[in-house]
């Protein structure tokens, strides 16, 4: 019996026929370490572990200490840097920009939640397709299962961000009918998050940081219309209304994350928030470069 196809069919890209780990995992992109770019962030990697290590070490803090807290600096950064490149693949650059934000947020904020940024990485995927494939049972449960665990943690609108995601890649051009069941799933943990009735306080500094992020970010989702990059798997262009679309979703999630969780929530948000900043950023200096269109 053939498999059920949906409105977008004629729109899906060549035929990809996934081996191994990639019949399971979808979402997964592979680290070339023969590209530059790649080359410096994972050095940048380690020398910020070193530092941060060294560092803690000197102030009095106990090594085993101070080698948790050297990986989550350099976990942020390296989350900010492949959250950059998924906002916009065509310009790398701003990866490093934003991971540099992302350190002095972390200097000034302390580390947040690692898992809040893998959750992002997976969802951001899904919805841009970067990796060329589609996702898949290791993905749907990096990403229903981080959602559902944070929402045990008080982080009660994760699942419900989860479910959105997975209707919007169903509706989408290109999207796959089963994601509205997948959706379901990720609502319905909802019924086991833990609410909070306690009123979240907001800063006014953490709204003028959001603020900025947003208004940098913005131009992002008018040149993704001429997006260049190309799917790892499947080698086919992504799709400008999908990237699109990610990109609205992400300022969406930011937005709701932010005024529903208030101050608690905004450490772990900073690598998004940096790559955002980060990805505005360069896209400036390079339209004021002409090296856009």
């Amino acid at each position: 019996m053939s498999k059920k196809s949906n409105k977008y069919a004629g729109d899906q890209p060549a035929a990809y026929d996934p081996t191994g780990i990639s019949e399971y995992l979808g979402l997964g992109r592979p680290i070339d370490f023969d590209k530059k770019p790649v080359r410096i962030a994972m050095m940048c990697a380690v020398a910020i572990s070193v530092v941060v290590t060294l560092w803690k070490c000197s102030t009095g803090m106990d090594s085993g200490a101070a080698v948790v807290s050297a990986l989550g600096y350099a976990l942020s950064f390296l989350f900010s840097y492949m959250l950059a490149l998924e906002l916009d693949p065509d310009r790398q650059l701003g990866g490093f920009i934003g991971g540099g934000l992302t350190l002095v947020a972390t200097y000034f904020m302390g580390e947040g939640n690692i898992l809040v940024m893998l959750w992002l990485l997976f969802i951001l995927r899904m919805l841009n397709r970067s990796s060329g494939d589609r996702h898949r049972l290791i993905d749907n449960v990096i990403m229903i299962g981080s959602a559902a665990w944070l929402g045990l943690q008080g982080l009660w609108v994760f699942p419900l961000l989860t479910g959105a995601a997975y209707i919007l890649e169903s509706q989408i051009q290109a999207g796959y009918f089963r994601s509205l069941y997948l959706a379901g799933i990720s609502l319905a943990c909802l019924l086991f998050a833990k609410y909070d009735i306690v009123a979240n306080e907001l800063s006014m500094s953490n709204i003028i940081i959001m603020a900025l992020a947003f208004i940098l970010f913005l131009p992002e989702i008018r040149v993704a219309d001429y997006v260049k990059s190309k799917g790892d798997k499947n080698g086919k262009r992504l799709l400008p209304k999908r990237l699109q679309t990610m990109q609205g979703y992400f300022c969406m999630m930011l937005f709701s994350l932010t005024f529903l969780h208030g101050n608690a929530i905004v450490p772990s948000l900073m690598p998004a928030v940096g790559a955002a900043a980060g990805c505005g950023i360069y896209l400036f200096v390079a339209l004021l470069k002409h090296e856009v269109f």
